[in-house]
């Protein structure tokens, strides 16, 4: 054969890949009658993810949807499904187009809005809201603040409290009316979490709840008791600050920052818990699915009927022995093998961010940037189904009922995580638990009111499917600034094979008003933390000890090269781990 005849035969393969491989378009002004071209594109990424699915089933690959710039308000979660996968090769890719912004919404944005007498604005709740329902509000691309009283934290305590822990005396009067009916809510800060209850009356300096404060059974730690930092949100009376907002009479009522008004005022009512959900089946997995350059916003999060009662990073549950649940989650991934977010943005979020969940395998989050999430940030092992936990009976730490639906090979690498936790204190920005040779490296983790990273999640010596977790490089600051008994990383149970090295660790605060007395540590090794590989760690500016250990010793794992306590002199061995932790370029 000639090189003229095998030039003329590669170009023909490429002619061949390039008739066969499919590209979708998708544009705000856009119709779903539409053939999706990018001279005709679709309106909706349901539209899109069909005419993809049609392709798929042609045989024809690669597959690219390509999102031009603006805003799509969902109507219901995108569902992808088997029939949806691309292969290693050819993965179906959803993105955007470089330089345009785009947002994938579970929002409606608030028209109409009017000035008010009283230099409020008010606009009616979007159809599809209502007055019990909504609980966040969104302007432009920041969390506007539910209007609460008092306004700052540590303020307002617990006086005293019944026996069935649902009615309380605060220790100043209620400003305003009676709150029942109103959608407001109590809020009381405990050691390392929160509860959230809904008022049924109120009156001067009595409240009542129409569920207990608190994860009871557990003590005070978790439990609403005399002494606690509290504060009410959501009454009218309460909007008094620039950026706050409530609902009142079937109206969204917001007290507008400098320069905002009826005219220009940008904001979205949040509908939907879930944007984007990944549902394989076992044998039947989602595979080779890649979301590239696109932002997933505006998720709400309805109080539960039990409250929310927070156990620990995004749990809760009514009481000890009862069974619990977990966060939504914005993107949602079940039985999905080598599906990917990159580059992506995840922002102004009600529950937690990405939960990577049962059967899954090698999916990952990659160079995506995390911030304003009210929940966790990525939790791989998580094991909730439609909101309740999907394990043996429901228990806390209950491990995958079948061990092969833990998710192995997953990866966290990156990422920028910041201002998780805003709904929920008790909240994390990476939680890695029941899921096995897990990697969460090179991320950058700050800002934080609880703990950076929370790996394992099982308070005994018995094993689980939590194995061989690799927690390198990670940059991780200003963590511990509301609550207390955490850390930079968190540890929990017996997990062999697992590494912490590399990773930087300073400026964890306590808050003046944190409960109990435990301190706030670099790393937190709690109960039954077994078999660990400790290497290369510099922690320093810790409001407690550099490294604590509870119900575990030193000697249960390895030490090697570690800097805690860094005096923060030059030294060769800190500058190398300065430079290697955090995302690469």
């Amino acid at each position: 054969m000639t090189i003229r005849t095998v030039a003329s035969a590669a170009a023909l393969l490429a002619f061949a890949a390039q008739a066969l491989a499919a590209e979708f378009w998708v544009a705000p002004n856009g119709k779903d009658a539409n053939p999706g071209t990018k001279a005709r594109p679709v309106a909706t990424l349901r539209r899109a993810r069909d005419l993809a699915r049609a392709a798929i089933a042609a045989k024809r690959s690669p597959v690219t949807v390509t999102l031009r710039a603006g805003t799509y308000f969902l109507a219901s979660p995108l569902e992808l499904t088997s029939a949806d996968s691309g292969s290693a090769g050819a993965p179906v890719i959803y993105t955007s187009l470089p330089g345009e912004a785009v947002t994938i919404s579970g929002g409606s944005p608030v028209a109409g809005w009017k000035q008010q007498p009283d230099g409020l604005l008010a606009a009616p709740i979007p159809a599809g809201g209502s007055l019990k329902a909504m609980r966040r509000l969104f302007v432009g691309t920041s969390r506007a603040t539910r209007a609460r009283w008092p306004n700052e934290d540590g303020a307002l305590t617990l006086a005293t409290v019944s026996g069935d822990v649902k009615s309380f005396t605060l220790s100043q009067p209620i400003p305003g009316g009676d709150l029942a009916g109103t959608g407001a809510e109590l809020v009381v800060y405990e050691n390392w979490s929160v509860t959230r209850g809904a008022v049924t009356r109120s009156g001067g300096d009595k409240l009542d709840t129409a569920t207990p404060m608190g994860w009871i059974g557990h003590g005070p730690m978790t439990t609403a008791s005399p002494g606690k930092p509290a504060f009410v949100e959501g009454g009218k009376a309460f909007l008094d600050q620039p950026g706050e907002w409530c609902v009142d009479g079937g109206r969204i009522l917001y007290k507008p920052r400098s320069g905002e008004t009826a005219a220009n005022l940008k904001a979205v009512a949040p509908r939907l818990e879930r944007l984007v959900v990944f549902r394989g089946e076992a044998g039947r997995p989602v595979r080779h699915i890649v979301f590239r350059g696109v932002t997933f916003a505006h998720t709400e999060f309805a109080l539960p009927v039990v409250g929310y009662c927070e156990i620990q990073a995004g749990h809760y549950g009514p009481a000890t022995g009862q069974p619990c649940w977990v966060q939504p989650v914005a993107v949602e991934a079940a039985c999905a093998e080598d599906c990917r977010l990159e580059r992506c943005t995840l922002r102004n979020l009600g529950g937690s961010a990405v939960g990577i969940g049962r059967g899954c395998k090698r999916v990952a989050v990659s160079r995506c940037t995390l911030e304003d999430i009210g929940g966790n940030g990525v939790m791989v092992g998580w094991r909730g189904n439609k909101g309740a936990i999907h394990c043996q009976a429901g228990d806390l730490d209950a491990d995958w009922v079948d061990p092969a639906d833990a998710p192995a090979g997953c990866t966290v690498t990156d990422n920028v995580i910041t201002r998780c936790g805003a709904f929920s204190p008790g909240c994390v920005g990476v939680y890695a638990a029941f899921s096995a040779d897990t990697v969460v490296a090179h991320n950058l983790v700050h800002d934080m009111p609880y703990t950076g990273m929370s790996i394992g999640f099982r308070w005994s010596q018995e094993p689980s499917t939590q194995t061989r977790c690799i927690v390198e490089n990670n940059h991780i600051h200003d963590v511990m600034k509301l609550l207390a008994d955490g850390g930079g990383i968190y540890t929990l149970g017996v997990q062999p094979g697992t590494v912490l090295r590399g990773n930087r660790i300073y400026d964890v605060h306590r808050s003046g008003f944190a409960q109990g007395g435990a301190p706030n540590n670099g790393f937190f090794v709690d109960e039954s933390s077994t078999g660990f590989l400790f290497e290369r760690n510099l922690v320093y500016r810790t409001s407690g000890e550099p490294v604590r250990f509870n119900r575990c010793a030193q000697d249960w794992h390895t030490w090697k090269d570690n800097l805690l306590g860094w005096d923060e002199k030059e030294s060769p061995e800190a500058a190398a781990i300065i430079k290697a932790a955090g995302p690469r370029k």
